[in-house]
């Protein structure tokens, strides 16, 4: 297939180990869908109590969603999601893609703890909520961007197929470390919180 530039609602495949593919699909382009729409050089717009997150260090950036399953060939089979959200640098250009509908209502942002102006919020997408949990126990939590490279390995590490990657670089969390997702006790609390319910 050629190879051509990946757009929102594109599947596409990483070779996470030589012959052995994954796939995942772009859910949201940072620089195309928010940037341009943004204008990021007006600082008229923002105060203490708005300033997008995506405006900080999430130019080039893409929100992708990763599906179950390890396959032999770079052939679509299971569309189950593994990883619901995560950013990664742009991987456009780089790996062959299958073309794939999207459904924006289900676009999911990660959710991150951050301080801000002495205080925590939680930032999911462009929305930034005070929120009271005294101090941050988790500073992991906060905003964070990751290469495709590390993805591969969390999709691998997730599917119990951690002993394919190299023991030096191995490590226990990846991305469950960088979205309150994966820390439903938490999660819940702050969303009861806001009044958001059991989210």
């Amino acid at each position: 297939m050629v190879k051509q530039k990946l757009k929102v609602g594109d599947i596409f495949y990483l070779e996470v180990i030589s012959g052995k593919y994954s796939f995942g699909r772009m859910l949201f382009d940072v620089d195309k869908q928010y940037h341009k729409i943004v204008d990021v050089t007006d600082s008229s717009i923002f105060s203490n109590d708005y300033f997008p997150y995506l405006l900080m260090s999430h130019n080039s950036c893409q929100l992708i969603e990763m599906y179950k399953g390890i396959f032999d060939t770079p052939e679509l089979i299971s569309t189950e999601i593994l990883i619901p959200r995560v950013f990664t640098r742009n991987i456009d250009g780089k790996r062959n893609l299958l073309t794939w509908g999207i459904v924006y209502t289900k676009v999911e942002f990660p959710e991150h703890l951050n301080n801000k102006n002495g205080g925590i919020t939680l930032d999911r997408g462009e929305l930034s909520i005070k929120i009271e949990v005294g101090t941050l126990e988790n500073e992991d939590l906060k905003t964070s961007i990751n290469v495709p490279g590390v993805i591969g390995d969390a999709y691998l590490f997730l599917q119990d197929k951690g002993d394919l990657i190299p023991a030096n670089i191995r490590r226990p969390d990846y991305i469950k470390e960088n979205d309150l997702l994966y820390y439903p006790e938490l999660r819940k609390k702050i969303y009861h919180q806001i009044g958001g319910g059991n989210r």
